[in-house]
């Protein structure tokens, strides 16, 4: 259209990411949520089978994928509070 690219705009590609970052990514995904059941709200991620999980992917470095998974959750939090308060 013309216009300037921004560069800071443009959403990341998953193949920029490190690979322990893809693969929390993928736990992210596969993982199913944690409801609350009266009201609806989104409590996180259920745990089991995660080893099993990881086992299947043969995901190396747990801990450190593990700890990356940590913070898609703590985001993922905030964005589900965030629209529970627009709400």
């Amino acid at each position: 259209m013309g216009l300037p690219i921004d560069e800071e705009e443009i959403p990341l590609d998953m193949d920029d990411l490190s690979y322990n970052s893809q693969q929390a990514l993928l736990l992210f995904n596969i993982l199913p949520d944690k409801i609350e059941g009266m009201n609806g709200i989104w409590l996180g991620k259920e745990y089991a089978g995660l080893a099993d999980i990881m086992s299947i992917y043969e995901i190396d470095n747990r801990k450190e994928v593990l700890d990356l998974l940590q913070i898609c959750i703590r985001e993922a939090s905030k964005v589900y509070e965030k629209q529970r308060e627009q709400a």
